[in-house]
């Protein structure tokens, strides 16, 4: 006999309808050759196989509809809603595993394998321990099907790292974009204030006998203006040398040519050659 516990009032009672129905009808049905054990013991593992898929198939439409949305803009809500569906892919991922684990732990106990046919050890049947190729081609079935759903969420969890990353690297991008900006405006602000101590100095109750020439005003204006300018200029440029990144050094040395003397080479002896 087959005994369920707990069947009814569960989270999910779609599978579990299914799984019942299932395991009804297969272990009726005695045209497959299995003994009754190993037939509830592929309804149970296609109840478990079935769960993992649909969870899988949920998860990768989740998953998929997000990274679309992302390729067009990138917000706080979809980031964080990226890094949610992260976290329950990688408890997904662990849970298959674990199934996974189990399975091939299973496979590699040839005593636990042999002790499973039940109905040859109530009939008196005696089995050597290496017997049991119908219940490890079962389990084998099912543990290569498991390993599939493990690859398709390995590679979902590769594409949402790579997905975070580059996020990430976009982010940043932008945020030295506007620390770029803030060192110009600074720039621009002290070429400014350069010319503004010119006038300040200028504006003081001080006789400099500069205000009897008729073209001072001119002559210290355009030197002010090239102030500002030349110090505004020179702050950009030394920015924009300073935000350069190079991945080798540009001090080192390029190699020099070496010329080989073709005579000198047809003239050595084979023993001279090292």
């Amino acid at each position: 006999m087959v005994i369920l516990f707990d069947t009814y009032g569960s989270a999910d009672s779609r599978l579990h309808s299914v799984f019942l129905y299932h395991l009804e009808h297969n272990l009726r049905a005695k045209t497959s050759g299995l003994p009754y054990e190993f037939r509830a013991l592929e309804s149970i593992l296609l109840s478990v196989l079935s769960a993992l898929e649909a969870e899988m198939v949920f998860i990768r439409n989740l998953v998929g509809g997000l990274l679309a949305e992302l390729e067009d803009d990138i917000d706080h809500d979809r980031f964080k809603r990226l890094l949610h569906y992260s976290r329950r892919l990688a408890s997904f991922q662990n849970r298959a595993k674990l199934v996974q684990e189990a399975l091939e732990e299973v496979l590699e106990q040839d005593q636990d394998l042999a002790a499973m046919y039940l109905t040859d050890k109530r009939n008196g049947v005696p089995r050597q321990l290496d017997d049991h190729e119908d219940l490890e081609v079962l389990l084998e079935s099912f543990s290569k099907q498991v390993e599939e759903i493990v690859n398709e969420a390995e590679n979902i969890q590769s594409n949402v790292q790579s997905t975070q990353e580059i996020v990430e690297l976009i982010l940043d991008s932008n945020r030295n974009a506007l620390l770029a900006l803030d060192l110009k405006v600074s720039i621009l602000t002290m070429g400014i204030g350069i010319g503004t101590l010119v006038a300040g100095v200028f504006g003081m109750n001080l006789k400099s006998h500069f205000e009897d020439h008729d073209y001072a005003f001119y002559v210290m204006s355009a030197a002010a203006i090239a102030a500002c300018t030349g110090a505004a200029w020179i702050g950009v440029r030394r920015l924009a040398r300073i935000r350069k990144v190079g991945l080798s050094n540009g001090n080192r040395k390029k190699p020099e040519n070496r010329r080989w003397n073709l005579l000198s080479l047809r003239g050595r002896r084979p023993d001279s050659w090292s």
